[in-house]
């Protein structure tokens, strides 16, 4: 039998149509009891039929790159300012400036020494009332438990709790 796959390709790949076959081979001898022999091999190819049509168009391809931008205009009026961001880090400090003589510090410290030493004497003033009022009270204490009977000195003690023994637990 022909073997259809070789031969000059057609349209989309697909094996074109081949030339007309060739002449049958001869007859093989007779076979026994009368029976007919095989067929003979196949004679050669013939020559290759003509070109097939042409096939269907094929899927449109990608887009091509993008063209470049046309000439520019002339640039419009100038917006309003937008609203104050936030306000950045602080700088680095800049040259130490120069100290101030002596002469314009003096009347600072002697402000600053009056008022220390005004303050030092009203706390002076307060610790005095207060062992003032601290040693009177204590005479008024004194006073009033001379005049008391002493009878009450029984309310002021604490009751004594009864310990229980330590054999009584076990």
């Amino acid at each position: 039998m022909a073997d259809n796959s070789t031969g000059k390709p057609g349209p989309q790949g697909k094996p074109g149509p081949q030339g007309p076959r060739g002449p049958a081979g001869e007859a093989g001898k007779p076979g026994l009891h009368g029976n007919p022999g095989r067929p003979g091999s196949e004679g050669p190819r013939g020559k290759a039929g003509p070109d097939g049509k042409p096939g269907a168009a094929g899927k449109r391809g990608e887009q091509g790159p993008q063209g470049k931008p046309g000439a520019r205009g002339e640039p419009g009026a100038r917006g309003e300012a937008g609203p104050q961001g936030p306000a950045g880090p602080r700088g680095e400090a800049g040259p130490p400036g120069a100290l101030p003589s002596i002469e314009q510090v003096m009347p600072w410290l002697h402000l600053i020494f009056d008022a220390w030493e005004e303050h030092r004497q009203k706390r002076a003033q307060e610790a005095a009332e207060r062992e003032q009022a601290a040693a009177e009270l204590a005479a008024q204490e004194a006073a009033a438990a001379e005049d008391d009977d002493g009878d009450d000195d029984d309310d002021d003690r604490k009751k004594k709790h009864k310990h229980k023994h330590r054999k009584d637990k076990k």
